[in-house]
């Protein structure tokens, strides 16, 4: 018992409560996604910097790569000249090298070490530009073996005390004159006795890093460079500080300064870069200092929480206040929402008997038209059809009598013969039985549509009878043939029937011939407006036309199909066809009522069912299913019986 009591005490504060278990839930909920939300926005701004590091880097190491490749082929350039000319004091050469100094301020100098004549020593003296290059015989000897650039490792000049690195091209003298175009190939290689000297460049390391930053924006970046090949105590080259903005080449200044922490570009190489200076390698890295790093920097991940929280506790708020509200109007809502459901099917009952009155005052005016036109047609094709017969008759009992005077009075007078000239006699012989013919079959064509009109105008008749499907369809058929007919807009369109043997069916004759006729000017209207949409050449190549197919079901069934090869219908349309009130035609052309009160008539009335199968640029097809007998039989409201009567 008291665990029950428990139970129940719970359940009954939940249900109290249970407006603020929402509201904490919302909550809850708020919180959540602002984290997930902050979380996301952190992540992208941290690949972001990650991504605008990694560009700044990619940046100043082909700044530097192109800065010193381009001192390079200028050193080569020099070369060139050298390995031409005996000297070095001929006015072109100085020409070229005060040029090539100018427009590159990272190369220091340019200057011709040769060789000494008759001795395989290399120069180890001092030159003209105060330099020992004695501790550089290891890099001159490998030039000369590799037959290519060497640059050193990191030197210093002895005036200005700047790190540079020193470029040595070896210059070999030509064993064949004339175009090296026209060398053998797979020469042997240059021994060091065809050695003419050495192109000598001299880099600074400050000045190709400083070109490098100019153009680069850097805050609270630092940028360190060092010889990858040197060893562990000779790597430094260069250090930038991004907060004094000054270039550092002095490695004790630099010990005293706190480098930062390493960067993680995107492809996790820690920002760093290799530069290629012929035979060695600079690493090129990107450090970040404390201010970098400022939480402030992810000020997009930090508003998102922020604003995330504030909105969580609003719409919290609101919730509490939207539930309070929810209450005062349950009560309210109940009654008017009854209230609404009696006014829904008062509004059901109006639209069904709307929808009515307008067929039975529809069909009443149709079937008076077509009965009154039926009876004031029949009353003269009478006199007219059954006056033939004897006018024929008595045409040839006359025309015989005049063979017979003929053939006995060879020559009449000359009046008659004058007369029968002027008559065309024997034309008139020839022609008028076929005349007669011809009146007889006009006759039998109005007979027959008479007839037709008058099929058609037992839409009125409330009584259910056994009919003939056929009979129906082709009354209905003959009232639309005058849009079946082609147009100046359009050809004529087809009626293709596929009738079956089908038994004679229980059912109201009228109100079944309104669901044909509803259906086939639907279809009417369809391929028109389909045929002005297409062109002239494609209504050309597939024209326009109605197919009608009837067949019997068994054991108890007719279905009748009628389809279009005309635009179709969209999924949309295709929920909303039945619905009352409901057209897809211009405003004036429908009412929307046709294919509603069908759907009463097959369904309701006949206890068949209506079916619409339609693709989009495929057609329609309209199915109607009805019983050969009808169970219970409804009688259907009145109109007139003044319209069978009439018929």
């Amino acid at each position: 018992m008291t665990a029950n009591k428990f139970l129940n005490l719970a359940t009954s504060t939940l249900l109290r409560y249970r407006r603020y278990i929402q509201a904490g839930l919302t909550l809850c909920a708020g919180f959540g996604l602002s984290a997930i939300a902050s979380s996301v926005a952190y992540n992208w701004e941290y690949k972001s910097m990650q991504a605008e590091l990694q560009d700044r880097l990619d940046k100043i190491a082909t700044d530097i790569q192109r800065d010193v490749s381009g001192n390079l082929e200028i050193i080569r350039a020099a070369g060139a000249f050298y390995s031409v000319f005996d000297g070095v004091k001929k006015p072109e050469m100085k020409t070229f090298v005060g040029s090539a100094l100018y427009r590159h301020p990272s190369l220091k100098a340019i200057a011709w070490l040769p060789r000494f004549s008759g001795s395989p020593q290399f120069m180890t003296e001092e030159i003209a530009l105060s330099l020992d290059l004695t501790g550089n015989r290891l890099a001159l000897e490998n030039a000369t073996r590799r037959q290519e650039i060497i640059a050193t490792e990191r030197q210093k000049l002895p005036s200005q005390n700047h790190p540079s690195v020193f470029v040595f091209l070896p210059i070999f003298s030509q064993s064949y004159p004339g175009d090296t175009a026209a060398l053998p190939q797979n020469l042997p290689a240059k021994n060091s006795e065809s050695l003419k000297g050495f192109a000598f460049g001299i880099l600074l390391v400050d000045a190709i890093v400083k070109s490098a930053l100019q153009k680069t924006q850097l805050n609270f970046v630092n940028v360190y460079l060092q010889d990858a090949m040197a060893p562990e105590a000779e790597r430094f080259l260069a250090f930038y500080e991004a907060k004094t903005k000054r270039i550092i080449t002095d490695e004790n200044i630099k010990n005293k300064l706190q480098l930062g922490e390493r960067a993680y570009c995107p492809d996790g190489s820690s920002c760093t870069r290799i530069i290629n200076i012929e035979n060695r390698r600079w690493l090129l890295q990107l450090r970040l200092t404390p201010e970098y790093i400022n939480p402030l920097r992810f000020w997009r991940s930090l508003t998102v929480l922020i604003f995330g929280t504030i909105l969580s506790g609003a719409a919290t708020l609101y919730l509490i206040s939207l539930l309070n509200y929810t209450d005062r109007i349950e009560k309210i809502a109940a009654e008017r929402t009854a209230k609404s459901q009696q006014l829904e099917q008062t509004l059901q009952e109006l639209q069904q008997t709307q929808s009515q009155l307008i067929q039975q005052e529809k069909m009443s005016s149709l079937g008076l038209l077509v009965a009154g036109v039926a009876h004031e047609v029949n009353n003269p094709i009478s006199f007219i059809y059954g006056n033939i017969h004897h006018a024929r008759e008595y045409t040839t009992d006359l025309l015989e009598l005049v063979e017979l005077y003929q053939k006995h009075y060879l020559y009449p007078p000359l009046e008659i013969s004058q007369h029968l000239r002027n008559i065309e006699f024997d034309f008139l012989m020839e022609d008028l039985p076929q005349l007669l013919s011809s009146m007889k079959i006009g006759a039998d064509r109005i007979v027959q549509i008479v007839q037709s009109l008058r099929n058609f105008s037992r839409l009125d008749e409330s009584e259910m009878k056994p009919v003939n499907i056929h009979d129906g369809i082709d009354s209905t058929l003959l009232i639309l043939q005058s849009r079946l007919k082609a147009t100046a807009d359009r050809p004529p369109i087809e009626i293709v029937k596929n009738y079956g043997n089908l038994p004679l069916v229980e059912c109201y004759a009228g109100q079944l011939n309104q669901v044909f006729m509803n259906i086939l000017a639907n279809a009417i209207d369809a391929l028109e407006s389909y045929n002005l949409d297409r062109g002239p050449k494609a209504a050309k190549a597939n024209p326009i036309a109605i197919a009608i197919t009837t067949e019997y079901s068994i054991p108890d069934k007719i279905i009748v199909r009628i389809s279009d090869n005309g635009p179709g219908m969209a999924e949309n349309v295709k929920k909303r066809l039945f619905d009352p009130f409901f057209t897809t035609k211009p405003v004036g052309k429908g009412t929307g009522l046709g294919l509603s009160i069908s759907y009463k008539i097959v369904v309701e009335k006949h206890k068949g069912a209506l079916r619409c199968d339609s693709t989009p640029g495929l057609g329609t097809e309209f199915s109607i299913e009805i019983p050969l007998r009808q169970e219970v039989r409804q009688a259907v409201p009145f109109v007139s019986r003044k319209i069978s009567e009439a018929a």
